[in-house]
């Protein structure tokens, strides 16, 4: 109902709208294997078939149930030859809309190297620690060479950023900035502080006219 009068209420004065927020799984194109695939080496043999055959890099992540057998996967990202953006919330999304707690994250790199660069590494650890505060697990990040179709597994090359699961605070805050704030904001503080002191004029006498 809308407004007829300049200060006159609707009903939608008086209304707070509740939305619900309804996202959904769409199946795409599946993969097959030749024997059943019950974990999760069985579904990297299966996508690295796929991503050693492509000339770009492509970032999927394959959700996993709590006995780690394969649920589904999901393309997260195609970029270019040596590059691929991968913002964690989409990485993780097509898990949370599985209701999996597991996930494995997997790239391709066409030039055929398995050697991480320091991205993959960061990607990896940020990843591992926001599944941490959402209450999932990473299984792997595991890194297919073009043509060869070789592996390389974070896991085993790097157990250390797997094991526990308490979250390291100082790595979110280095993800996100915060411990840098407080000194911004006390920097701006200090800045407005400090109001240039307006210099007095002195004071102009006046003499008494001669007669």
């Amino acid at each position: 109902m809308a407004k007829k009068i300049k200060g006159q209420y609707s009903m939608d004065d008086y209304k707070l709208q509740q939305v619900d927020v309804r996202l959904r799984l769409q199946e795409g194109p599946a993969y097959y294997s030749d024997k059943p695939i019950d974990n999760p080496k069985d579904a990297v043999d299966v996508m690295k078939d796929v991503l050693k055959e492509l000339d770009r890099e492509m970032v999927c992540v394959v959700n996993l149930d709590t006995q780690l057998k394969p649920v589904n996967f999901n393309v997260v990202s195609i970029g270019s030859v040596c590059e691929s953006i991968a913002p964690i919330q989409n990485i993780m999304k097509s898990a949370i809309l599985s209701n999996t707690e597991i996930l494995m994250l997997l790239h391709n790199h066409p030039s055929g190297s398995l050697v991480p660069s320091t991205q993959d590494y960061e990607l990896t650890r940020r990843l591992i620690e926001a599944s941490k505060l959402m209450g999932m697990q990473v299984a792997d990040h595991i890194i297919v060479g073009g043509i060869t179709g070789d592996t390389y597994s974070f896991r085993n090359h790097n157990p250390d950023i797997f094991q526990g699961q308490d979250i390291d605070l100082k790595y979110i805050h280095k993800m996100t900035g915060v411990a840098e704030k407080p000194s911004v904001i006390k920097k701006i503080s200090e800045k407005k502080s400090e109001v240039p002191k307006q210099k007095k004029k002195p004071a102009v006498k006046h003499k008494e006219p001669t007669r």
